[in-house]
């Protein structure tokens, strides 16, 4: 604990030399402190929980490749990492579109837009989200193009939601 190494803080003399308790129902939580280890914790964690597209981070303490995107890169990698982003099925769920099509006529999700079997052949990846997630120089021109594609989409989106609030 960072404290113990700094006896010249406020905190230590409450930490290390509390007052005496004048109550014995009241304990400070700093009474009893284990160590813990939390990295192991965090693995623990991330192994029992149910994740969308866990497969894809084994390690939850090791940065994942495209760490060191620009921000508009990194959210769209984890828009399709996480399964939930800027689609057509998410578009109606936000009545930004009445239409969950994509322009293939398949039903737009954002699994459908990059996964390397049964996706879209208009926007698919090659190696789909396998290749996708090690955010290598391909999958970053492929994030770019798409994401700019995609604004334009979005913008266009919000516009006409915005002129069809105005008349209601």
């Amino acid at each position: 604990m960072q404290a113990e190494c700094h006896c010249d803080w406020p905190l230590y003399d409450d930490v290390f030399h509390p007052p005496p308790l004048r109550l014995e129902s009241h304990k400070p939580l700093w009474r009893n402190l284990q160590t813990v280890d939390v990295t192991s914790r965090w693995r623990e964690d991330w192994q029992s929980a149910m994740v969308v597209n866990s497969a894809l981070m084994v390690d939850p303490t090791i940065r994942l490749p495209g760490f060191d995107l620009h921000r508009r890169q990194l959210s769209l990698l984890n828009h399709f990492r996480t399964g939930q982003g800027h689609c057509n099925v998410c578009h109606k769920k936000w009545s930004f579109t009445n239409n969950e099509l994509c322009d293939c006529g398949e039903i737009q999700t954002v699994s459908h837009i990059v996964k390397y079997v049964n996706s879209c052949p208009l926007t698919k990846f090659d190696g789909g989200l396998l290749h996708l997630h090690e955010a290598d120089e391909a999958a970053v021109n492929w994030l770019t193009t798409y994401g700019y594609n995609t604004i334009i989409i979005i913008i266009i989106a919000v516009f006409l939601c915005g002129l069809r609030w105005r008349k209601v």
